[in-house]
């Protein structure tokens, strides 16, 4: 008990500085998408309502912080920076409080790589709705692993308040706890040759999952519904946000090479089991080479929000490099086949959590526009779910997502640069 409230007055302190820091150090003028945030939370306190046609998610997140500052009487960028990060860094304490439920003594160790994850960092101290709504998604989390279903299924309709993509994480709690409460063992026997499952079997155990865990189904519902009276999935600035028109691997892609540079650490760490794994079973690399195949002849960057001011958003410059150069698209393949290859080595803590991977390809197959804010959440979901490393692995970890952080919070801080 000791140990758990000494860690969160850790916890919060750290947080506080953090947002004292990142206070002092950021412009007080808004940044890229802050424009339109602000201006959103502003008309939400002013006595004439009017929604900014450019956003395009629902309203929670910008009342979410419009509501405390009326409250409190804050109408200054700086002050509702303050209450977004204080909301933001809910996440923090939530994914804390999520590795504990596990008896992990490294949970400390693992909420500070989720606040300083660089994928995460820089936006927790901006007006921005993503690490708002990825604190909402580790709240049904937590009431998932705690087994409170219902409570998770209100959490799950809510959450698609801040981001209608919130409904990928709300059918992942799902699956998880279908897994859980019984399906995960009969679907491991269906794909056992060793054991036979009876149809029966099959239905008596989805029956009795289903029984259990029903309330989660109740966001699919909730999106559906959405999904029909708003006649599309975007509610503002359609004709740049159109989903699941095509499907578009680059997104993929550039995920994994974003997971490369992120962890790579975790990547050197995994190099021994990569080699082992490669050497007892040597068709990897003909899957290696026909991903590579797919990939050269697939790349490719179509929206027009990726091509712009390359010398000003370090992504568009990036992807640029990828799309218009064979030899860097060549080069590139080397940390996706890295990254696919840590991810096959690497073990998660319980069966259930290895529906986070066809989840997040199912999230974000159908979106042309390449962002990696896309990747925060099934980023935090991996970093939490993950076996504990090393412990050279783990500080190794957290010292990179130091650095990394720190430099884009250098280029973000000069306004010469944004991701």
């Amino acid at each position: 008990m000791e140990s758990r409230w000494t860690q969160l007055g850790f916890l919060l302190m750290a947080l506080a500085a953090a947002v004292l820091l990142m206070s002092a150090i950021y412009p007080a003028e808004p940044m890229v998408d802050e424009h339109f945030h602000l201006g959103q939370i502003r008309f939400i306190n002013s006595d004439e309502f009017i929604r900014v046609p450019e956003l395009t998610t629902p309203l929670g997140y910008h009342y979410s912080v419009a509501l405390p500052a009326r409250w409190l009487g804050v109408d200054s960028l700086s002050g509702l920076r303050a209450i977004s990060a204080s909301l933001g860094l809910l996440a923090v304490l939530l994914a804390w409080a999520c590795i504990r439920r596990s008896h992990d003594d490294g949970a400390l160790m693992r909420a500070f790589q989720v606040l300083l994850c660089p994928l995460l960092w820089p936006f927790y101290f901006l007006l921005y709705t993503d690490l708002v709504s990825l604190a909402v998604v580790l709240c049904a989390l937590l009431f998932v692993l705690s087994g409170r279903y219902g409570l998770a299924a209100m959490v799950g309709i809510a959450m698609l308040g801040w981001r209608q993509s919130n409904v990928f994480w709300a059918a992942l709690l799902w699956l998880m706890a279908l897994h859980q409460a019984g399906l995960g063992p009969i679907l491991g026997r269906l794909f056992d040759r060793n054991q036979s499952v009876s149809f029966a079997t099959l239905s008596e155990g989805l029956r009795e999952s289903l029984k259990a865990t029903w309330p989660l189904a109740l966001p699919l519902f909730a999106f559906l519904a959405f999904l029909v009276l708003n006649q599309g999935v975007a509610m503002g600035d359609r004709a740049a946000h159109q989903f699941g028109a095509r499907l578009y691997p680059s997104q993929v892609f550039f995920m994994l090479l974003t997971v490369w540079v992120v962890l790579l650490p975790l990547h050197l760490a995994c190099l021994p089991q990569i080699v082992g794994l490669i050497r007892r079973r040597p068709i990897i690399v003909l899957g290696l080479t026909g991903l590579f195949i797919l990939y050269m002849l697939s790349f490719s960057v179509t929206h027009f929000y990726n091509l712009g001011l390359p010398e000003f958003h370090l992504r568009n410059r990036a992807l640029g490099w990828l799309n218009d150069d064979y030899l860097w698209r060549a080069f590139g393949f080397v940390g996706i086949a890295w990254s696919v290859l840590t991810l096959a080595v690497t073990r998660l803590k319980t069966p259930a959590a290895y529906w986070l991977y066809p989840m997040t390809l199912a999230a974000l197959l159908p979106v042309e526009l390449i962002e990696q804010r896309y990747y925060i959440v099934p980023m935090v979901f991996f970093l939490l779910f993950r076996d504990r490393g090393r412990t050279v692995t783990e500080w190794s970890l957290l010292a990179w997502f130091g650095l990394l952080s720190a430099a884009l919070t250098g280029a973000f801080a000069s306004q010469r640069y944004f991701l």
